[in-house]
């Protein structure tokens, strides 16, 4: 299994190319062999926002963490 500093960079990785950070496009675009994002929750025993906020993509003071990233 993955390390959490692992898995924080494959989800960003994955939320920069998708072009979003809402749970639901993540699961829609992932690529093949890309975990669900309930799965990335348990592993981080983190919320979905919480966990994108973990990746340095959106600040902990933003509450748009469902947007674009634009």
């Amino acid at each position: 299994m993955k390390s959490n500093e692992e898995t924080l960079e494959d989800l960003k990785k994955e939320l920069l190319r998708i072009g979003s950070s809402k749970q639901r496009d993540y699961d829609l675009f992932k690529r093949k062999g890309q975990v669900l994002s309930t799965t990335i929750c348990r592993r981080l025993k983190l919320s979905w926002t919480m966990a994108v906020k973990k990746t340095g993509l959106i600040s902990f003071r933003d509450n748009s963490s469902s947007g674009p990233f634009i």
